[in-house]
């Protein structure tokens, strides 16, 4: 064979080794992107799994410790009427609670931010917030939390305090009717 032959040959071997190079890098490519969406799934399974651990364990301290859920529904009509000592005490249930409600909403936003997945604790964040004693404590409270959940609950405040003006508004527009006739 000669010389222009055996580049011939190399060339065409080149080719061959090339192409299956390609080949064979789709197939583990294909491979890891499956094992990553495989993997993404469990993380988000993981995620919701803590969600509902923590409002598990939440529930279970207001179930196994009826003081806890007397001073609970006591502090969030009126935290100002709290004594010193159980101020100390709703402060760490509402940690507790707002902590469930921050990790949820993280996790949220970190695995693939769908708000469908912090409805439910986007309602408990509605009824807390809804609630005077629970705004009292927010105000008087540092609370150390990210800064997009805080933004969050600030919004949910501000909605809440939008929605009972025209709650008012309206209740006061009928009161009035009401009296003329």
């Amino acid at each position: 064979m000669s010389i222009q032959e055996w580049a011939a040959l190399a060339e065409i071997i080149g080719a061959v080794a090339v192409v299956a190079s390609l080949v064979y890098l789709a197939v583990q490519i294909r491979q890891n992107t499956r094992e990553l969406s495989l993997s993404l799934k469990s993380t988000e399974l993981a995620a919701f799994e803590r969600n509902v651990e923590s409002g598990n364990r939440i529930r279970e301290m207001f179930i196994l410790n009826p003081e806890v859920s007397e001073l609970y529904a006591r502090g969030i009509k009126s935290y100002t009427s709290l004594e010193h000592g159980e101020k100390l005490r709703f402060d760490m249930i509402l940690s507790n609670v707002f902590s469930a409600l921050q990790g949820a909403y993280v996790r949220q936003l970190t695995y693939g931010n769908d708000p469908a997945n912090f409805a439910g604790s986007k309602r408990t964040l509605d009824q807390l917030v809804s609630r005077r004693g629970v705004r009292d404590w927010l105000s008087r409270s540092q609370p150390d939390w990210r800064p997009q959940f805080a933004s969050l609950v600030e919004q949910r405040i501000h909605l809440f305090e939008q929605t009972a003006a025209k709650a008012s508004a309206t209740d006061q527009e009928r009161s009035s009717t009401h009296k003329d006739a």
